[in-house]
C-alpha cells in the first residue's frame, strides 16, 4: 500500500486504530498503547498492546516484537515529533540502561505538551510555533547527549569536570526553553485579542469583571447573614471597588457604569456596597480621564530627531516611540528592553506608555533630553 505505515516503537504511543497486515479482512481495530502491564522491577517494567474490536468482544495483546504485523489506519494526533526519536534516544544512550524507552517517554511528554498549546491557537500562528518548538527540543536533546552516567560508562577516567558543564549548559538550555514557551504563548494569545472586534473583547471583558463581582457580593451576603465566618467583609468591598477603579482609571465609562447598575441589582438581596460609599462616583472619575484622553488624542504627533533615529509623542496610541532606521545593536537593545520599551511590528518602533517616566526612559537610551520631551 503506497501510503501504509507501519506501527512500531517509534510511533506506537500516537496509533489510535490499526489493521492486520495478513489479514486486512478482519478491519479496523482501536490500539491502546500499553494496555497490559506484564511487571518488571524499579529499572524498568515491561508492557504489552491491547487490540480490540468494538461490537466483537474479542481483543488481542500485541508484544513490541509484533508491532510490524500492524498497519495504522488513523493517529489520536497528527503533529509529533518522531522526526526527532534518533536524537532523543542518542541524548539518553550514556545515561540510561534503556535509551529507547527514554528516548519515547520524552517524544511523547513533548507531543503531548505541544498538541495543547496548539489546541486553542489560530492556523495562522501554529507553523512557525511548531518549527520553533521542534528546534528547542532538537537542541535539548543534542544538549543531553553530552552528558554521561558513571553507571553507564563505567567509572574508570570518568570526566567528572566535563560532565559537570554538560548538565548546567542542558539546564540553562531547559530555563531558556521553557521561558520561550512562555512568552511565545503569551505574545500569541495577545495577537488572538486584539485579532478580536472591539465589541467582542468589551462583552468578554465586562463579563469577567461581573464574574468577579459576583463572586465577591456572594461572600459579602454570606458575611451579612452569618454563613461565611472568619471573613472580613471590608477587604471583598475593596477588591470589588479596586477591580472596577482599574476601568475608571482607564477612562472606561461603559464599562463602570454596567457594574455600578450590578452592584445596585445585588444590593436589593444583600446590602453589598452603600450608597455613601466611594464606588458610586467611580463613574466621575472615569468620565474625567475619558474627557483628559480625547483631548490627548487630538494632538498631533511630535517628532523629535536625534542622530541615528528619532522619537514620536504618538499621542493617538498613547505611546512614546523610539525609531531606528535599522535594527540597533545589541547593547541598544539591552538598554531599550531595561528601560521599558518593547519592540511593535505594528509602528516598527520600540515603544512604551506615553508618561512622565517615559520621558526619563528615553533619555537614558538614546541622545534626547527629558526638557525636550516635555516641551515637544
Amino acid at each position: 500500500m503506497e501510503n501504509q505505515v507501519i506501527l512500531s516503537k517509534k510511533n506506537c504511543h500516537r496509533a489510535a486504530t490499526v489493521r492486520q497486515i495478513e489479514h486486512p479482512e478482519y478491519g479496523e481495530w482501536l490500539f491502546e498503547w500499553r494496555g497490559q502491564d506484564l511487571g518488571g522491577n524499579m529499572m524498568r517494567r515491561d508492557y504489552a498492546h491491547i487490540a480490540s474490536r468494538p461490537g466483537f468482544g474479542d481483543s488481542i495483546v500485541i508484544y513490541d516484537n509484533e508491532l510490524s504485523m500492524w498497519e495504522i489506519l488513523s493517529w489520536k494526533y497528527e503533529v509529533n515529533l518522531e522526526e526527532l526519536w534518533e536524537a532523543a534516544y542518542n541524548a539518553f544512550y550514556s545515561t540510561s540502561f534503556v535509551p529507547d524507552e527514554r528516548a519515547t517517554q520524552y517524544i511523547r511528554d513533548y507531543e503531548k505538551e505541544l498538541n495543547s498549546d496548539l489546541a486553542n491557537m489560530p492556523e495562522s500562528e501554529k507553523e512557525r510555533y511548531i518549527t520553533k518548538y521542534k528546534d528547542w527540543v532538537r537542541t535539548l536533546f543534542s544538549k543531553h547527549s553530552r552528558i554521561m552516567s558513571a553507571m553507564i560508562t563505567g567509572p574508570a577516567r570518568f570526566p567528572t569536570r566535563r560532565n559537570e558543564k554538560a548538565n548546567n549548559s542542558y539546564d540553562a538550555s531547559c530555563r531558556e526553553f521553557r521561558e520561550w514557551r512562555e512568552k511565545a504563548l503569551k505574545a500569541i494569545a495577545r495577537r488572538i485579542e486584539e485579532a478580536k472586534p472591539s465589541e467582542q473583547r468589551k462583552n468578554e471583558e465586562w463579563m469577567r469583571l461581573k464574574r468577579s463581582i459576583y463572586s465577591s457580593a456572594c461572600t459579602i451576603k454570606g458575611i451579612n447573614e452569618g454563613t461565611e465566618r472568619g471573613y472580613n467583609k471590608a477587604l471583598f468591598v475593596s477588591s470589588i471597588y479596586g477591580k472596577v477603579e482599574t476601568y475608571a482609571k482607564r477612562g472606561d465609562v461603559a464599562t463602570v457604569e454596567k457594574a455600578i447598575a450590578y452592584v445596585r441589582e445585588l444590593n436589593k438581596q444583600s446590602s453589598i456596597i452603600t450608597e455613601r460609599h466611594k464606588f458610586f462616583k467611580l463613574v466621575e472619575m472615569a468620565k474625567v480621564v475619558c474627557k483628559a484622553q480625547e483631548e490627548k488624542t487630538n494632538k498631533e504627533d511630535v517628532e523629535i530627531e536625534f542622530e541615528g533615529g528619532k522619537v514620536v509623542k504618538n499621542f493617538s496610541e498613547d505611546r512614546l516611540q523610539i525609531i531606528f532606521p535599522g535594527k540597533p545593536d545589541s547593547e541598544t537593545i539591552s538598554k531599550l528592553k531595561s528601560n521599558g520599551f518593547r519592540w511593535s511590528p505594528r509602528f516598527m518602533a520600540w515603544q512604551r506608555q506615553l508618561t512622565d517616566n517615559s520621558y526619563y526612559a528615553c533619555a537614558r537610551v538614546v541622545p534626547v533630553t527629558v526638557e525636550q520631551l516635555k516641551t515637544a
